[in-house]
């Protein structure tokens, strides 16, 4: 019996000690996972406004067929051939439809629309034309965020040319296309230097 209850107690102290790295490691895969389908939009998005010559937008979600402004809650991925460039009407294709992040993740994003030192503010979509630019003209990203904070975010760039890339760190702070920091805030932190 005295072995039994040993055991148990040797137990407990290993699950609670293994406990918050599983909860890591399942907070990481859903991060990585809503990173990768956010890349994969993005890439469609660029990919099918060059084979089809025409303009695409990936947008935030507010229902599967209507864009919203909150990118937390998913994206659409479409064609936007509409008179509202990043508002999807009932005519325009839906290629893509991605859920909300679940467990208290986030998703935002900073850009600038032109080629200037004005602060990147959040934009409620993304645009891509026939050559693969995007209108973000003066680059920007995003930033895949949950309560755990900055050093546990992940950030996809949105380069000049209309490229999505995946946000490299340095010294364990993710670097935006702006040469700054990809911020997980409210505010963006980055400084507003040169796209």
């Amino acid at each position: 019996m005295v072995e039994l209850l040993v055991t148990i107690v040797v137990a407990g102290i290993l699950i609670s000690i293994a406990a918050p790295s599983f909860n890591d490691a399942i907070r990481n895969s859903k991060q990585v996972a809503k990173t990768k389908e956010l890349m994969s939009a993005l890439r469609i998005a660029r990919s099918e406004a060059i084979k089809r010559s025409t303009l695409t937008a990936v947008c935030a979600r507010r229902t599967n067929t209507l864009c919203g402004d909150d990118w937390s809650n998913g994206f659409i991925t479409f064609i936007d051939s509409g008179d509202v460039a990043g508002s999807r009407e009932n005519d325009e294709q839906i290629l893509r439809v991605a859920q909300g992040i679940e467990g208290g993740g986030w998703i935002m994003n900073r850009a600038r629309l032109v080629n200037t030192n004005a602060a990147p503010i959040e934009r409620t979509f993304i645009q891509f034309g026939p050559r693969g630019t995007s209108h973000w003209r003066g680059s920007g990203y995003f930033v895949i965020c949950d309560n755990r904070g900055q050093q546990s975010a992940r950030a996809i760039n949105i380069s000049l040319s209309g490229d999505p890339r995946r946000a490299r760190k340095n010294a364990g702070i993710l670097i935006s296309s702006f040469g700054g920091l990809a911020a997980c805030g409210s505010e963006n932190t980055s400084g507003g230097g040169g796209g």
